[in-house]
């Protein structure tokens, strides 16, 4: 009579998935999806609901100094909500900045 393996043994007669939403994925990911970062975001949304900048209901917690011009990852005066339209103009406009910046250290 067949048996019913037990919980975390193999079973090669079920195709495994890859999974479809990816994440966060890229140099940033462990520090992202860590249980530190999620609990920090979650206090700081908790605390300040809406977006500094527009007022609307705030989606992401942004670093106001980025951690690549040596921001703090995990000080709380270095975090703001923000909506995700907001967060795309300010990472957008610190995109170009930082291109900018290398544009004209290129020519010096």
């Amino acid at each position: 009579m067949p048996t019913i393996p037990k919980r975390g043994t193999p079973k090669p007669w079920i195709v495994k998935r890859k999974p479809t939403f990816k994440g966060n994925e890229g140099p940033d990911a462990d520090f992202y999806n860590s249980r530190t970062w999620r609990t920090l975001r979650k206090y700081v949304l908790s605390g300040e609901p809406l977006c500094r900048s527009c007022g609307v209901p705030a989606q992401v917690v942004d670093h106001i100094r980025p951690i690549s011009q040596g921001g703090a990852k995990l000080d709380i005066e270095n975090l703001q909500p923000l909506c995700s339209r907001c967060h795309n103009k300010k990472s957008s406009k610190e995109g170009r900045e930082k291109m900018r910046e290398s544009h004209d250290e290129e020519n010096e």
